[in-house]
């Protein structure tokens, strides 16, 4: 269960990472420098928690 929240959570990640960095869906919500600098965090963060999913299942 816990394999499939954490690439259930990693998806979320990069997809808010895609939302706020290629879309004008939060355009007129966040300014430009705040949306690409979350957006960015959001993807650093998808990556560290890819890693850390990866690197559990090898160790398991």
């Amino acid at each position: 269960m816990g394999y499939i929240f954490g690439i259930f959570m990693i998806l979320i990640y990069f997809g808010m990472a895609y939302l706020l960095i290629f879309t004008p869906l939060f355009e007129n919500t966040f300014s430009e420098i705040f949306r690409y600098s979350i957006g960015i965090v959001f993807a650093i963060y998808g990556i560290f928690r890819a890693y850390r999913q990866i690197r559990n299942q090898r160790y398991s």
